[in-house]
């Protein structure tokens, strides 16, 4: 058999390379080592999984990544189209299906687009869903359980349910806090495996460092052990974080260091917005999952606004916010402190919230005390603690030592940094009032000649300048419901 490494230039025709060449290779991605390892990682499970479920397909020109690329793979396959002829059911190629892989690293770095690639290339024989983790858990696991929890195996039950349309899970953003998952976990994916799953999952922590420091975590330690069994874990940690090296776009996110008056600022904002959308500003009620609902203090059409601690001071949940984001394209949020001690559980909403409208691409605005980059800076994993020990730094009342907290941070800040950027704002047109597509097209248009004038580098196109305040702030604070 012949086996040959894989590489960029690897005669990938379809798969997560051939699309992340393409783009790498037109300027839309820069060029990061550490995305080049995963995407590779990512088009080696691709052939795995085409090699097992695609048998009796036209088969493209060998790569030489897989062990069915061997000179004997034409014998195999013409056996199993023979047998799909004249009765049975083609015999996957191999006994199991392959492991699956899990991708973590710092925020920023691009796993959740080079888990999409995967995604976007791959044929409906593989089955493939993709979900955020917190969807995953609160509607294809918890409410499955809610509706099969008088029978005696209900973790089976749903294992079953979603093994009957599904081979292949991308899970976006595993992260687990709740003592409800993480009692559960082990038994359900060690179910889904025992079914044939095959698990893709983005984190930004290793396994090993999975719900830390939480309740019963012994319960949760076998899920660590099987998942290291069932996937690669791949380290994607790199250098650059994508998202901010957007610039801020002003008009979304009002502190005092960037307006006299944030709430005032974030008013008129939800007032122009209401506008726009020809609704009277009024009291609503959101259905969310299992018959709870949410009331919504004040909405217009596709815009709503809450306080802080109307928002994130109260027990709310995932399933809350995922309803919030379903039905808004737009999300106000008044006074968001500058969280400590005091404020934990409402910095864990908080994070919630972000990673929530984040993956829905729902538009935040805001007024909060400090800038993104400020709103944790009371909050500290433990080594950070020891770090300031060792430094001699006096104590804080304020502070707060959380590891989960501490982990998540960075994510979230990056989230909101990347939520005020042309880009994702083009996203959140795209989906929600795709009438602004070409108000912001003008926009990055401007932006790009006012790069070129500057000049460009000769080996690679430059990312345009973010516009204005008044040039975003005129494109994209105009949407309809």
């Amino acid at each position: 058999m012949v086996l040959r490494r894989l590489s960029l230039a690897h005669p990938a025709e379809a798969g997560p390379l051939a699309q992340y060449r393409k783009n790498r290779f037109a300027g839309v991605y820069r060029k990061d080592p550490r995305q080049e390892t995963t995407v590779l990682a990512l088009q080696r499970l691709y052939e795995e999984l085409c090699a097992c479920y695609c048998v009796g397909r036209p088969r493209r020109r060998g790569s030489g990544l897989t062990l069915s690329d061997h000179v004997g793979a034409s014998q195999k396959e013409q056996h199993a189209w023979w047998q799909s002829i004249f009765g049975g059911r083609s015999s996957p190629a191999h006994s199991r299906p392959p492991r699956g892989l899990y991708m973590w690293g710092g925020v920023g770095t691009g796993k959740t687009m080079l888990m999409d690639l995967l995604a976007a290339s791959a044929p409906p024989e593989f089955q493939l869903r993709r979900l955020t983790f917190h969807e995953f858990m609160l509607h294809e696991v918890h409410g499955r359980l809610f509706r099969h929890q008088h029978i005696a195996d209900p973790l089976a039950a749903v294992a079953d349910r979603l093994m009957c349309d599904m081979r292949v899970l991308c899970l976006d953003e595993f992260f687990v806090t709740d003592v409800a998952d993480a009692t559960i976990l082990a038994r359900l994916f060690g179910y889904l495996w025992d079914r044939g799953l095959v698990l893709v999952a983005t984190s930004n922590r290793a396994p090993e460092g999975l719900y830390k420091n939480g309740l019963q975590r012994d319960l949760f330690l076998p899920f660590i052990d099987r998942l290291g069994r069932e996937t690669r874990v791949h380290d994607i940690s790199s250098s650059i974080d994508y998202r901010r090296l957007a610039h801020h776009s002003q008009g979304l996110y009002f502190t005092p260091g960037n307006c006299e008056d944030p709430h005032a600022e974030l008013a008129a904002s939800f007032r122009m917005l209401a506008a726009a959308c020809l609704e009277d500003a009024a009291p609503a009620r959101v259905q969310v999952a299992m018959g709870r609902h949410l009331d919504v203090p004040h909405t217009s059409g596709g815009v709503c606004m809450f306080t802080f601690e109307e928002l994130c001071g109260r027990p709310v949940a995932a399933a809350d916010y995922i309803a919030l984001a379903n039905r808004f394209h737009t999300v106000a949020v008044e006074g968001v402190p500058e969280f400590s001690g005091a404020t934990r559980s409402q910095a864990y909403r908080f994070l919630t919230l972000v990673d929530v409208l984040y993956e829905h691409r729902v538009r935040l605005v805001c007024s909060a005390a400090v800038e993104p980059t400020e709103l944790f800076t009371h909050i500290h994993t433990q080594a950070e603690s020891r770090e300031q020990a060792e430094r001699g730094e006096a104590d804080d009342p304020r502070d707060v030592v959380d590891d989960n907290l501490g982990f998540s941070k960075d994510r979230c800040v990056s989230r909101l940094t990347d939520m005020q950027s042309l880009s994702y704002l083009t996203a959140h047109a795209r989906k929600h009032s795709p009438n602004l597509l070409l108000a912001l097209e003008e926009v990055a248009q401007k932006a790009e000649a006012v790069g070129a004038a500057g000049g460009a580098a000769a080996d690679r196109p430059q990312e345009p300048e973010e516009p204005s305040m008044e040039d975003a702030r005129a494109a994209t604070m105009a949407a309809t419901g």
